[in-house]
C-alpha cells in the first residue's frame, strides 16, 4: 500500500512538472506604458506595466524584474520598496513575483523621476517562467520600448517692460486690398464705411448690410536669439533654464514670439501655442548641446528679414566679443535695445 502511494505520488508529481513546462513564454506578453513622455527634474511620472497569459496552460510561477536607466529613481514609499526593491539590488531594479491562470492578467504601477534633463530609455525588463520543482527556468527579456525625455527645470529671469514692446505702438502698412489675416469681426453696416468693407456673405446671412471690422494694430513679438556656442556644460544647462523660463512666460503673457538658435534645439516660426511650448520644451530635452555656427552668422540671418515692431531677447553663455559686437545691430535692427540674458558670470 505504502508503495503504491509512493509510485502513485511519483507519477502525479511528474504529471504536474510536465504540464508546468509546457507554458510558452512567447504566449505571455507584458506591456509597458506612461502617463506622460515629457518631464522636467524631481517631476513625478507613473509607470504603469501588464503581464498577460495568453496560453491554456496556467503559468504556477513567474518573476518579473525591471531594470531602469541609472538616471532613473523609484518614488515609493519605504514598505514598497522593502517589498520590490531587495537590499543588495544595484541600480534601480524592481522584482514582481506571481503566477497567472490561463488568460489572466497581473498589473502594477509605480512612480519614477528623473534626476537631470536628457532623453532616456525607460529600461528593460526580464520575465522568468518556472516549473513547478524550478528545475527548469525559462528567461527572456527585451526593452520596454518607453522613452522619457526631461527637459530643463525653470528658473528666476528679470521681469522687463522691453519684452514684445507695446501694443499699438506702430500701425500696420495700409494697402489697397487689405490684408485678410487682419479681420477682428464684423458689425452692421452704417453707410460712412466703403463699398469694398461690405461682406456680402455676412450679408447673406444676416439679411442686412454688414461690415468687416479689421484690426490695424500690430500685434506685440519678440524674437528669441538662442546662442548655443561652445560653453562648459553647466552654463549651457543654464541657458537651457532660461529658454524654458522665458518662452512660458511669453506664453503667458500671451506674447508671439519666434526662436532662432545656432545649435541643436533648432529655430522655429512666430506663433503662440501651449503645443508650441510643450515642443520646444521637448528640444530642450533632446539636445545634446551641439552647436553649428557663430553667433554672428545667426545674427545675421536675423536681420536679413527682421519683424516689423519686434523685440530681442538674446540667451548666451557669456557676454563675448562677438556678442557685444552684435548688439548694436540688433538694436538698430528692431529699434530698441534687446534684452540680455547670459547663462555664465565670466567667460573663462
Amino acid at each position: 500500500m505504502i508503495a503504491f502511494v509512493f509510485f502513485f505520488s511519483l507519477i502525479l508529481l511528474a504529471a504536474v512538472e510536465y504540464f508546468s513546462r509546457r507554458t510558452d513564454l512567447r504566449k505571455v506578453s507584458v506591456a509597458f506604458s506612461i502617463d506622460s513622455t515629457l518631464t522636467e527634474p524631481g517631476e513625478k511620472v507613473t509607470l504603469r506595466f501588464t503581464v498577460r497569459n495568453e496560453s491554456r496552460w496556467p503559468v504556477l510561477y513567474a518573476g518579473l524584474m525591471i531594470l531602469l536607466d541609472q538616471n532613473l529613481r523609484v518614488c515609493e514609499e519605504k514598505d514598497w520598496m522593502r517589498r520590490h526593491m531587495p537590499s543588495g539590488d544595484s541600480g534601480s531594479r524592481i522584482r514582481y513575483h506571481f503566477y497567472l491562470l490561463p488568460g489572466k492578467t497581473y498589473s502594477d504601477k509605480f512612480r519614477i523621476a528623473c534626476e537631470k534633463r536628457g532623453a532616456y530609455e525607460v529600461g528593460h525588463y526580464y520575465l522568468q517562467r518556472g516549473d513547478f520543482l524550478g528545475l527548469s527556468p525559462v528567461t527572456d527579456g527585451a526593452y520596454t520600448g518607453l522613452r522619457l525625455v526631461c527637459t530643463a527645470k525653470r528658473c528666476e529671469i528679470p521681469e522687463t517692460d522691453t519684452r514684445g514692446g507695446l501694443l499699438g505702438e506702430n500701425p500696420i502698412r495700409r494697402f489697397i486690398l487689405e490684408d485678410p489675416c487682419i479681420l477682428r469681426g464684423y458689425r452692421k453696416y452704417t453707410g460712412e464705411e466703403p463699398m469694398k468693407q461690405i461682406s456680402w456673405i455676412q450679408t447673406a446671412k444676416t439679411g442686412e448690410l454688414t461690415v468687416r471690422q479689421n484690426d490695424f494694430i500690430i500685434d506685440r513679438n519678440v524674437a528669441v536669439l538662442f546662442n548655443m556656442e561652445s560653453a562648459p556644460a553647466a552654463v549651457l544647462e543654464r541657458c537651457m533654464e532660461i529658454l524654458r523660463s522665458i518662452c512660458e512666460d511669453l506664453e503667458t503673457q500671451r506674447v508671439r514670439y519666434s526662436l532662432h538658435s545656432n545649435g541643436d534645439v533648432f529655430s522655429m516660426k512666430e506663433g503662440l501655442g501651449r503645443q508650441r511650448v510643450l515642443f520646444i520644451e521637448r528640444r530642450i530635452g533632446l539636445s545634446r548641446l551641439t552647436w553649428f555656427y557663430g553667433f554672428t552668422r545667426l545674427v545675421d540671418q536675423y536681420v536679413f528679414r527682421p519683424r516689423e515692431n519686434s523685440s530681442c531677447i538674446v540667451i548666451t553663455p557669456y557676454l563675448s566679443e562677438d556678442v557685444k559686437a552684435a548688439l548694436p545691430r540688433l538694436a538698430r535692427c528692431v529699434g530698441r535695445e534687446p534684452l540680455l540674458l547670459c547663462g555664465g558670470d565670466e567667460q573663462p
